[in-house]
């Protein structure tokens, strides 16, 4: 496996977990990732190693026994010179965690169970982040060839609140030539706001103000508006530099994370739909379901579930193969979205079998009338690449609240009623009503 950036000597990495297991996983994922990996069972231990070896990162358990995570993190900011940034690994829930480990001087955390694309980003982006904070902090007469190699955005703001230095990777991602940003206001030059917010006011060095606290600032997914008025996606990280306990400048460093962002919404999309008809899938129904109905149950409204299973579709794929049934499912799909209003909803469980989700229906006639279209328009032969197809569909209703009070109890009632319609003839519907000593009534067919 490639390292994760070229370097010329290799990256020194502390792992400091009382889970022996997570140890593990930890030295064989960074060491795949060419990174030197030292272990640490607890607090104590590594506070021992710190002290005779020198760390590019520490990976730091935030609950361990004994010293925990943020008082090993302090103790390691107070005791160096030069100490290396920390990222916490938890599987805590509680906000007071995260808080402690932030006032400790941690740079940021992850979670359990561990994402390890994300884990590999966000090293990445922590060791380039401090490799340019340090380069600034320990400036020397190229330190600005150096930064001007550097892949992220690096902006340097001086005490009047000036820019005072910019890379070209930072004019690239603003649209700005250099000449044009150097002695402006940070402020009018970096429009920024807080993910999906329309508000471009976020000071992103707000170190500068007299009563705001006196540290980096880390944000994440921020939108940044560039020359020409278009807008990126941005993780940045904001350092304040000191001259004594004076801040006396600033420098910003921040990441475009727009392609990061698009591979989550496409990885996001393709979790919740389905690939052939792009509609939305049985993973998607099953968190969608029982939200309708906490949602009919606190407005008081009926809510309908039809589960079609389509007739003859199984000659249709014996007779001319899978492609063209995947192409007649396609068609299906269409027929059945294009009838339904803006507050219905239709999922693909899989196979040849749909539902239905009627959130806006008044009472069971409208349920029906729903179910006879579907019907009538699944009878309507299917052309495809020249092949004329005949299918049907056998559709079971559940009605909430009349026959079922959750998700599951309404999918299994309208399950066995769409057999039911199978058992007598297919190509009908049938609603599910339970009645007196457990024997179920299946009524309402298509005339």
């Amino acid at each position: 496996m490639a390292a994760l950036f070229p370097s010329t000597s290799i990256s020194s990495i502390l792992v400091v977990d009382d889970d022996e297991v997570i140890r593990l996983f930890l030295r064989q994922f960074l060491e795949g990732e060419l990174f030197n990996v030292i272990e640490a069972e607890n607090g104590e231990s590594a506070l021992e190693l710190i002290a005779t070896n020198s760390f590019d990162l520490i990976l730091l358990d935030i609950a361990m026994p004994g010293l925990d995570g943020p008082s090993v993190c302090k103790k390691i900011k107070n005791t160096l010179e030069f100490p290396p940034p920390v990222l916490m690994i938890t599987a805590l829930e509680d906000d007071d965690s995260v808080d402690r480990s932030f006032d400790a001087g941690a740079i940021d955390y992850i979670r359990k169970p561990i994402h390890w694309p994300v884990l590999k980003n966000r090293i990445r982006y922590i060791l380039e982040a401090h490799k340019s904070q340090a380069d600034l902090e320990r400036v020397s007469e190229n330190y600005e060839m150096i930064l001007d190699t550097a892949a992220n955005g690096i902006c340097g703001v001086d005490k009047k609140k000036q820019i005072n230095y910019i890379n070209p990777a930072a004019s690239r991602m603003l649209g700005y030539d250099t000449g044009e940003v150097l002695g402006r206001p940070y402020r009018e030059i970096f429009c920024v706001s807080m993910p999906n917010s329309d508000s471009f006011d976020v000071d992103c060095c707000p170190f500068f103000e007299i009563d705001a606290p006196k540290n980096p600032f880390q944000y994440d997914e921020l939108q940044i508006k560039r020359k020409k008025g278009d807008v990126f996606s941005a993780d940045c990280k904001a350092t304040p530099i000191f001259n004594g306990p004076d801040v006396v400048g600033g420098v910003m460093v921040f990441e475009d994370v727009t392609e990061r962002l698009q591979a989550q919404n496409i990885i996001r999309y393709m979790a919740d739909h389905d690939s052939l008809t792009n509609l939305p899938n049985r993973n998607y129904f099953h968190k969608r379901l029982p939200q309708a109905i906490s949602l009919a149950e606190r407005h008081n409204r009926m809510l309908c579930l039809l589960f079609i299973d389509l007739d003859r579709f199984k000659p249709v794929n014996d007779t001319y193969g899978h492609a063209i049934g995947d192409m007649v499912l396609v068609q299906v799909a269409n027929r059945l979205s294009k009838m339904l209003r803006t507050s219905d909803s239709i999922c693909r469980l899989g196979g040849d079998e749909f539902v239905i989700l009627l959130e806006s229906s008044g009472n069971i006639k409208g349920c029906e009338m729903v179910a006879a279209k579907a019907i009538k328009s699944l009878n309507e032969p299917i052309e495809v690449d020249d092949h004329v197809c005949y299918i049907g569909a056998s559709i079971g209703i559940s009605v909430f609240p009349e026959d079922c009070s959750n998700a599951e109890t309404m999918l299994r009632h309208a399950d066995i009623a769409m057999y039911q319609a199978k058992k007598k003839g297919r190509n009908c519907f049938y609603l599910f009503n339970e009645l007196k000593d457990n024997e179920v009534l299946i009524s309402g067919q298509l005339p």
